[in-house]
């Protein structure tokens, strides 16, 4: 038989006081002698006594939980960026709510709507891939419940966001490996629709730009192309291909195969830069260099915008791109 959860009225007929007395005692209230509070603190840990999150935060208007939403969690990226947000929220005294979109806008959106049935305090969300509509992610504000955008962002929907800085990161990657005599270097893209492939394609634009090396259509491989080995095979063979960047370093890694097969040896013959600092990077071999996002420091600082959203409503709201570090392996020669 299930045991009967202790109440305040349990400890209020015991020692012969109000429930509001009881309450007043339990939560610091004052019109409650020292002697009677510390009475009916002694009983209430005596019986087990816990406060029903519930009632409290019907009372308060506040549960203390914090709705997240990622794509997954298999990624070593989004762990990391879990373990930040978790830094400031548990310290903070929230409960994290985790969902999962596997990149399909639909959950997301599912997701979207259990958070706000949950009447978490707010919520700090990586939007899906396909990312066509966002009335769900307008609704989270239009319903006075703080949002925060983290890694992806869209200028469809005006809320805060915490990225990294995209542009300047695949920049650097493309710099470098023109800086060490590459011409030829292909770059597989992202996945359509995400501000993340642009901003990663302009970076890799740009550098070819400062070099005066003409852009190539031909050298730009979709990512999530379901013939991408056949295609970068193709392009291998045809384009005398020196350099490679990848928009992350599983897709890094494609080249990797491929180059295999066709007996390309990495550096000496071809120098490829991934994205995002996976494990994989230093698993691989030769170990790839890679731009390192910092992916805890950009939860911990999409915590800490929320959180102080969520304390003051009416503080501006905060656009935050943070720096990419350049970490260079045995994959350049």
């Amino acid at each position: 038989m299930k045991k009967k959860r202790t109440n305040i009225s349990d400890i209020a007929k015991a020692v012969q006081v109000t429930p509001s007395t009881v309450s007043r005692a339990l939560n610091g209230g004052g019109k409650v002698s020292e002697k009677k509070k510390q009475e009916i603190i002694s009983l209430a840990k005596k019986l087990g006594y816990r406060p029903n999150p519930i009632a409290k935060s019907l009372l308060e208007n506040r549960t203390n939980t914090i709705g997240l939403i990622i794509p997954e969690f298999t990624h070593h990226f989004y762990s990391r960026m879990l373990a930040g947000i978790e830094s400031i929220t548990s310290n903070s005294g929230y409960q994290l709510l985790i969902c999962t979109s596997n990149e399909d806008q639909s959950q997301e959106i599912k997701s979207i709507y259990t958070l706000l049935d949950a009447r978490v305090d707010g919520v700090i969300a990586t939007i899906s891939k396909v990312n066509d509509t966002f009335g769900h992610l307008q609704e989270v504000m239009d319903n006075d419940t703080p949002l925060v955008l983290v890694d992806r962002f869209s200028e469809e929907i005006e809320a805060p966001y915490v990225i990294s800085d995209d542009f300047q990161g695949a920049f650097s990657a493309v710099d470098h490996l023109c800086q060490i005599g590459c011409r030829k270097i292909v770059h597989i893209k992202g996945p359509d629709n995400l501000s993340t492939t642009f901003n990663r394609l302009m970076g890799y634009k740009e550098a070819l730009r400062k070099h005066e090396i003409e852009w190539e259509e031909d050298l730009v491989l979709e990512g999530s192309n379901p013939d991408l080995e056949e295609q970068i095979k193709s392009c291998l063979e045809t384009n005398l291909v020196d350099g490679a960047f990848a928009y992350s370093d599983y897709l890094a890694f494609e080249i990797y195969k491929v180059a295999s097969q066709l007996k390309i040896h990495i550096p000496d013959q071809l120098a490829v830069i991934g994205y995002a600092d996976e494990p994989i990077s230093t698993y691989i071999t030769p170990t790839l260099s890679t731009v390192n996002q910092q992916p805890f420091e950009m939860g911990a600082k999409a915590a800490q915008i929320l959180l102080n959203q969520i304390e003051n409503p009416e503080i501006p709201r905060e656009f935050v791109s943070l720096p990419t570090e350049l970490i260079i392996r045995k994959s350049i020669r």
